[in-house]
Parts: structure tokens; C-alpha cells; sequence
């Protein structure tokens, strides 16, 4: 599935699925060696640090920070190896083997690992030291139970900087200056959505009619075997409109459908995804009761990285109301972050 973007400037990423560290295809979405930055149509940051791919025990860094003017800096390190536990004690944060501060922690998962939690007062501190560093070394004790490359994060916090134009002021992270916090805009409004009236689904066709099946073959669709146990779902939009989903390919965990659209008189089109232009839809489902069109991508089978989207039905178009993406396969095992956010009404 082909994700372009939007005529708005929003950033939908078309996934790369490979393993290295890739350059982003989308505004807002950037990675600089060791370091990925994703950020939303609200300005809002989500910077990662990974481990090397040579270190062991490599351990994940999210730095979270919101557009306003007087946003902190939120950090949290995840350590998902349920063999490098704490053991109790408190985890220390070391730059190149120098320590630099006590922090918190909290169970990471049912699963085991941990999380290292900072309080706003110690982001600073600890960015400072990284600023010049190789590695960021989580310790229990005397032990080392976590590692976080330092490569690319200058780089990255600098990006995320401009993309809250914050640089030359004295918010920013990185690329700091004189200009007071009243410099830095406000975010832009959340952009607001009217989904379209709940459509009675009673009445609905078993078969998809011969132009839904004709715009199947138009796609060189590839159902196989796998595909047997899925069927074409109908599902209505309106008193006029009749939404079909159609297995069209599948593999080992990325299933895509098609999406048409028939009218009352018969006239089947590609259904109107808004940033999709081959009316497919990647392990996605549609709910008639929300009028939310969603959609999943894993890059790999371990759900680290990839992207996920959701459109809900206006009337005319399916509207992009959310998008995630984790543009590079490196252990980030939760919540992809947000690349673009809507109010749904």
C-alpha cells in the first residue's frame, strides 16, 4: 500500500521494513544514526535512542515533549530483557562511564523488564552530559543492565528543535539562543472531523457485484490459500452507498484489502482514503458503529516497527483522523509514535 501526503503538509509515512536505520519519507519524521524523531501536525516530539547494534543489553529512550512554548522534556528508557532486572535497587545513569544521576523505576511489563522514569528536573542535566558522549549506561549497583547509543541523538534533538521552532530560543534542547519562550508559536488547532451519520446495517449483498470484482482484477489481487477463511465484507454507509472490503494479498503477518465503494445505480469506485491512491488497506477492518476505517502495517513480525492509520467516513471521503509510525525495526516494542492526530465528532 502506497501512503502519500495529504495535501495538508500531514506526515504519513510510507514504511521502509528493513532492520538498519532508514531516512524518513515524510515531513517530520527523520532518523540520524542511532536516534529516530517523529513528530505530529501538532508539533508534538517523539524522540528514541536505541542501543547499537553491536552493544549488548541495548535499552530503548523516548523523550516526549508537547509544542507549547513551556513544555517540558519527558524521558523514559525501557529495558524489555526480563534478564536484566534491577534486583531492588535504584537505576544510575552514566555518560561514558560517569555517572550522572539516581533516577526512578517502574515495571516495564507483566512480561518483566523495567522502566527508568526522570523527573523533569533531571532531563536537562542529563542531556547535557550526553551531549558530548559515546553511550548512555544504565547501572544496578555495580552491574550494567542496559545501554543506549548516544550517536545521532545531538542531530536528532536539533531536528526536533526546528520542528517546534523552537531554535534560538531558550527552550530549545539543543540549538538554544536568546529569544524568550514567547518566541516559540503556539501549535496549530487540532484539526476537527465530522464522521458521517450511523447507517442502518440491515439489507446488505453476500456477493460483491461484477464492477467490485472487475476493479479486483484491475489491482492484480493475489489471494492464496491462506485467504480462504476470509470473505468479502459489505458494510453500508449511507442509504446509497455500500462500502466492500476484498481480500486482495496477504503474507506471514500483512494481510491487504481493497476497499470499493458502490452507489445505488451500480457505479463501483476505489474507496476515497484519504493519502491512498490504490484504495488498499493493510490488516484493516471497518466499524460501521464509529464509521473508522483502520489499518496496521508491521515491518517485521515482532511488531517493532511499521504503521498504523485510521479515516473515518464524512459522507464523501474517508477523512485521515490518526497516524503512527516506527520507521525503523530496533526493539521499540509498544505504541508507535503519533505522526498526525484529528478530534473526531
Amino acid at each position: 500500500m502506497k501512503i502519500e501526503i495529504p495535501a495538508l503538509g500531514l506526515a504519513v509515512l510510507a514504511l521502509v521494513p528493513v532492520a538498519a536505520p532508514v531516512a524518513a519519507r515524510a515531513d517530520g519524521v527523520e532518523s540520524f544514526k542511532d536516534w529516530t524523531v517523529v513528530c505530529d501536525n501538532l508539533r508534538a516530539c517523539t524522540v528514541v535512542g536505541f542501543g547499537s547494534e553491536e552493544g549488548e543489553l541495548p535499552a530503548v529512550l523516548r523523550l516526549t515533549r508537547a509544542a507549547a512554548a513551556g513544555a517540558p522534556a519527558k524521558v523514559e528508557i525501557d529495558q524489555s530483557d526480563s534478564e536484566a532486572g534491577l534486583g531492588g535497587k535504584p537505576p544510575v545513569l552514566a555518560v561514558d562511564g560517569k555517572v550522572v544521576l539516581t533516577a526512578r523505576s517502574k515495571p516495564l511489563s507483566e512480561a518483566g523488564g523495567f522502566t527508568v522514569v526522570l523527573d523533569d528536573a533531571q532531563v536537562g542535566p542529563l542531556l547535557g552530559a550526553a551531549r558530548n558522549g559515546a553511550v548512555l549506561t544504565i547501572r544496578a549497583g555495580d552491574r550494567t543492565v542496559g545501554q543506549v547509543s548516544l550517536a545521532g541523538m545531538v542531530a536528532a534533538l536539533r531536528y526536533a528543535d526546528d520542528q517546534q521552532k523552537r531554535v534560538g530560543t531558550v527552550t530549545a534542547m539543543v540549538a538554544k539562543g536568546a529569544t524568550p519562550a514567547s518566541g516559540v508559536p503556539a501549535p496549530p488547532p487540532v484539526p476537527v472531523l465530522r464522521a458521517a451519520p450511523a447507517a442502518a446495517q440491515t439489507g446488505l449483498p453476500s456477493k460483491p457485484p461484477a464492477p467490485v470484482q472487475a476493479l479486483l482484477r484491475k489491482a492484480e489481487c493475489d489471494v492464496g490459500p491462506d485467504w480462504e477463511s476470509q470473505k468479502p465484507q459489505a458494510y453500508r454507509l449511507s442509504a446509497d452507498q455500500v462500502l466492500w472490503q476484498v481480500p486482495c494479498s496477504g503474507g506471514a503477518y500483512n494481510f491487504d484489502s481493497l476497499f470499493v465503494v458502490v452507489d445505488k445505480a451500480g457505479k463501483a469506485i476505489l474507496a476515497p482514503l484519504e493519502g491512498v491512491d490504490d484504495g488498499l488497506a493493510t490488516n484493516a477492518d471497518y466499524d460501521p458503529k464509529t464509521r473508522v476505517l483502520s489499518s496496521y502495517s508491521k515491518g517485521r513480525g515482532v511488531g517493532d516497527c511499521g504503521n498504523s492509520t485510521a479515516w473515518v467516513w464524512s459522507g464523501e471521503v474517508f477523512a485521515l483522523s490518526e497516524a503512527t509510525v516506527m520507521p525503523v525495526c530496533r526493539g521499540y516494542g509498544y505504541d508507535w509514535p503519533t505522526a498526525f492526530h484529528a478530534e473526531v465528532r
